[in-house]
């Protein structure tokens, strides 16, 4: 990443922060305070949650969820951290091809004009060394059964399972981490 893409990430995720400092700020001059603290809890969970994320130390990952809504038009990325003390240092990089893999693929078979929402859930699994990725897109696919084909049809660093579900699609993978 050289000095320009760290000032576009800093500068996007400047402007994210005061579009969040706004409507507070608006809510406030209309004595709105349910509102507020309302957007308050939100700002505090979605910066713990952040928090999480990069307790991970997983550097390409972290860049790749915060960057994620700016480089797709069509895709919005939420993501939920549900693990503690883990590190994915080692397996950081193949996560993010995956991951990249995954969206790629379903950015090229898609309706352009139609917005997807992608999450991303990191969750403890009963082995301590293993960490469960689930990366759900949901939308208004053109043709889920060829998405499915074609994301079965991937050679993937991690075996992945993909669920038809009522919205979307679920991609389900394991990846080692350190305590």
């Amino acid at each position: 990443m050289n000095e320009k893409d760290v000032i576009l990430l800093l500068q996007h995720y400047r402007h994210d922060l005061m579009n969040h400092l706004q409507i507070i700020h608006g809510y406030l001059s209309m004595n709105k305070t349910d509102r507020v603290e309302s957007k308050v809890q939100e700002s505090l969970e979605y910066y713990n949650e952040e928090r999480k994320l990069m307790h991970l130390q997983g550097t390409l990952l972290t860049l790749w969820v915060i960057q994620f809504n700016g480089y797709y038009e069509d895709f919005r990325l939420t993501y939920q951290i549900h693990t503690e003390n883990k590190k994915i240092s080692q397996s950081d990089e193949q996560l993010v091809r995956q991951c990249n893999r995954v969206i790629s693929l379903i950015s090229h078979l898609h309706e352009k004009m139609e917005l997807f929402e992608a999450k991303l859930l990191l969750e403890d699994t009963d082995k301590q060394e293993v960490l469960r990725v689930k990366l759900s897109i949901n939308g208004n696919f053109k043709d889920k059964e060829e998405v499915m084909k074609e994301l079965n049809g991937l050679k993937l660093e991690y075996q992945m399972s993909i669920e038809n579900t009522n919205d979307g699609i679920m991609c389900t993978f394991a990846i080692p981490c350190e305590i």
